[in-house]
Order: structure tokens, then sequence, then C-alpha cells
């Protein structure tokens, strides 16, 4: 088929040019901005994000605005959208992150004000759970050239369970968008389990950490985030909102009843991710907790959206449990693939091991006083068939010795011992799922075990600011 360029034409008509180019510019933002793909459920950005501060994990700490210039020589937007997508990944309160990819210092918004303070004043790095969850198998990554061609950046990266689904996602293109709802670790755990074991993916919940309403879902399939009431010392709280309700949100909802004159007033103590906002009722005119959920009570709702971009392009999914089996079946190839990279390695390391052992049993190292120079010497180690004759012609003198005959010896026994096991592996389908699913466990218990962790620190922290407050308001009485 021949090609036609717009700009060779003697003449083009409008309307050609137009969806022409609205064309080219609706792949461009949903392949390279708006949406996630699904091998890795990550945006172009924020995969250049992680990768960037995965490469400068030794410099720890870092300001935002300094790691956005490091980001920008891999992504071509300008600091604006990276320093919002670093603040986005890092923030960790109701309905932001489940499980934040990137740990933070400083102010990056809350539940209640969710501006963060400026780049400058705010630090980041790679996230904790990123290292056992995101980076161990980059032999397998494919590299590109990045948009101006000087440095290579991670076509996909390969993680051990779908981001998408774990964190929720969300992003508008040209003529599509993409609502994806968040999950818990452990639900896509069993679910991929069972579809190695069965070949069909557990049915998935929604989950929002800390969400303390339960998520109902529609006769239209939308997940509905209510308003949570309680009565508390005989008074009435609101102890949760709907999702997308911050504090300029919440305050409009409830001066409508001020205006109503159905409430008082009301104070707002909420902190963090604990919501609790008190109504204040007209003197002898409080209603009954029921009355007030009937009159007040609201919600938001979500239309779940998976669209992804896949390999050949945008791709539509029904249900998360779809992703889930394409996901599974990926896994399982990534999973044989670092068995066989594994046994690749190891027979290169054997023969090396070999080659050492003779080249020393056979003092080869002693042509080399009669060498002309160093080439000429690679050239002999070449004719005598040594396949590493580089890495033979620069080993120190002090090496040529019996006793590191025996520790390549030894070596080459434990290597032979493994890469017998890993051969095994790589070549049987019943033990790579076996090993996938051991993966699994081991990446939901260290999960479990690090949200525990962080939950029960924040909750070390709240109390402590709390104990700090309450001593200054003993000292001003």
């Amino acid at each position: 088929m021949e090609e036609r360029y717009l700009h060779a034409l003697d003449s083009v008509s409008l309307t050609e040019v137009v969806k022409e180019e609205y064309r080219n510019y609706q792949i461009y933002t949903l392949m390279d901005r708006a949406i996630p793909y699904l091998q890795d459920g990550l945006k172009p950005g924020q995969r250049r994000i992680l990768f960037t501060l995965w490469k400068n994990q030794s410099k720890g700490l870092m300001k935002v605005s300094s790691a956005t210039g490091l980001v920008l020589t891999l992504h071509p937007h300008g600091p604006a959208s990276v320093e919002s997508a670093i603040v986005n990944m890092a923030q960790d309160y109701t309905f932001s992150n489940n499980y934040p990819l990137i740990d933070k210092k400083g102010y990056f918004g809350e539940r209640m004000e969710t501006a963060p303070a400026a780049s400058r004043y705010i630090e980041c790095k790679l996230g904790k759970m990123t290292e056992f969850l995101l980076f161990d198998d980059m032999n397998q990554v494919d590299m590109v050239p990045n948009y101006d061609e000087k440095v290579m950046e991670p076509v996909c990266l390969l993680p051990k369970l779908p981001i998408m689904l774990m964190n929720g996602a969300e992003g508008i293109g040209t003529g599509f968008s993409s609502v994806i709802p968040s999950f818990h670790h452990s639900d896509l755990v069993n679910s991929i389990i069972q579809f190695i074991e069965t070949g069909k993916a557990k049915k998935l919940k929604s989950y929002v950490h800390t969400y303390k309403n339960k998520i109902e879902v529609d006769e239209k399939g939308r997940l509905v985030f209510g308003m949570k009431f309680e009565e508390i010392h005989g008074s009435i709280y609101i102890t949760e909102l709907p999702r997308g309700y911050d504090a300029a949100k919440v305050y409009r909802y409830l001066t409508k009843f001020i205006d109503e004159d159905y409430i008082k007033d009301f104070i707002d103590s909420s902190v963090n991710n604990d919501i609790k906002i008190e109504l204040i009722f007209k003197k002898g005119q409080q209603p009954k907790l029921e009355d007030v959920i009937k009159k007040m009570s609201t919600a938001s709702t979500l239309v779940p959206n998976y669209t992804l971009i896949s390999e050949r392009g945008v791709r539509i999914f029904n249900a998360p449990e779809e992703i889930i089996e394409i996901f599974g079946a990926k896994r399982l190839e990534v999973v044989k693939r670092r068995y066989e990279l594994m046994v690749e390695d190891l027979e290169k390391k054997i023969r090396q091991n070999n080659e050492i052992i003779r080249f020393i049993k056979e003092k080869e190292y002693e042509v080399a006083t009669k060498s002309t120079n160093r080439k000429s010497y690679v050239e002999y180690l070449d004719k005598k068939k040594f396949t590493f004759a580089e890495y033979l012609a620069d080993m120190p003198i002090y090496r040529m010795t019996k006793e590191e005959v025996e520790k390549r010896q030894l070596m080459v026994k434990d290597d032979s011992a493994s890469l017998k096991e890993f051969d095994k592996i790589a070549k049987s389908k019943t033990l790579v799922e076996k090993k996938l699913i051991e993966e699994l466990r081991e990446v939901d218990e260290k999960l479990t075990a690090w949200m525990k962790q962080r939950d029960t620190e924040k909750a070390n922290q709240q109390k402590k600011i709390e104990k700090e407050s309450g001593k200054k308001k003993v000292k001003r009485k």
C-alpha cells in the first residue's frame, strides 16, 4: 500500500487535514499521557517518575522540584505535570492511594485540604513497597530511546500485582476515558491464584483503605460511596464522607441546611483521615439519628470504565477479572523467563569457572611473559579455544594458585546443582505455576505487614499530636 503524506500533495481538503491531525493527536494523548497501560497499570509519566527515582535511590529523600528536574530528561511535557504526578502518587489519605508508590516528607495534602505545599518545600523518594513489587525483573524490561534519543527508558515495567487495580486509576483522553476503582491486595492475590489453579479469576469487590462505610453497588453497576452519621455522647456527628468531598464541598453542603434552618451550625474536628463533624441543632430541637440520616444523607457514585492501553492499542474490559486473567497469564511468562535467564547466567558462569580452572592447571599464564603484548596474548588464548580470553588475560598473578582452583571447583559444583534445579523449573508448567503462587503469597504477606506498620505509625503519631495539644490547652488555663 502506497503511503500518502499531506505535505507532499498539490492540494488537500480541509476536512482531510483536520481528520488526519485529530487522529494523530488522539493517538498521542491516549498512548503517551492519559490512559494507563495494561502491562504495568501505569501512565507513561508515572512510569518515568518511578524509573527515575529507582535509578537515583542512592540520593535518598530529594525535593520534589529536584526530582522533577531529573524526570524531565525522559518526560517532554513540562514540570507542572510531573510535580502533580509525583504528589498524586505520594498521597495516602482516603480515596487517594491505597498503596502509595512514593514515600513523602512534608505536606502533600490531606483529605479535607488536598492542595500540597510548594514543590521546593516537600521531599520524596521511591516508596518502600516498590522494593518488593516493581523492579525485580528489570532484565526482562524492554528499553527504548527517550523523546530526544539521549537516554533509554522502559516501555513497560513488570509489577507483581496490577497497580491500576491496587490504587485505582482515572484518565481522560480524546475519545476515551478510564475510571478504574481500587481493590485490596489480598483479594487481587487470591484472584490471580484462583486463575492459575482453575483458569478463572475470583470475583473482586472494590476496596478503599481507611474508608469506614460499606461500598454499595447499585442496579446500574455504579459504586456508591455514602455519608456516615453516628451519635456520640448524645451529639450527632458526620464520621465519613462520600468520595470527592473535601472541606470546601462539605461546608457548602452543610451550609444549605443552615440556610434551611435545619441545623444551627457545625464544628469540624476532622484530622487527616478521621472525619468528625459535629452537627449543632437549636436548643431542644435535636432530631433522632434516623431522621438526620434521612434528611441529610448524600452519596457520590463511581462508574467503572476499564479502559487500558494494550499492545494492540486501546482496549475496553467489562470487569476487573478480565484484567486479572491477562495479568496472571503474563506473570506466568515472566516467571518462566526469569528461570530461563537464570539458567543462561549459570551456564555462562560454569563455563567461565571451568576455563579458569583449566587456565591455571595448564599454566597458560606463563605464556604471558613471552608474549609481545596483551593483544598477542589474547590471540594465543583464542587459539587455545578459551572463550573468556579477555577476562583471563586480566587475571592477577596472585590468583594462579591451587586454592583458587579448589574454590572454582566448589563454585562449579554449587552452580551445577542450581542450574539443574532452575532448568527443571523453567521446563515445567506446574513448577512455574507453583513458583508464581509462592511469589504472590510472599508479596501478600509483605504488603499486609507494611500496611499494618504504616497504620500503626500513623495512629501513634496522631496520639502524640493529641497529647501535645492537650498539654498546651492545660498550660493556657
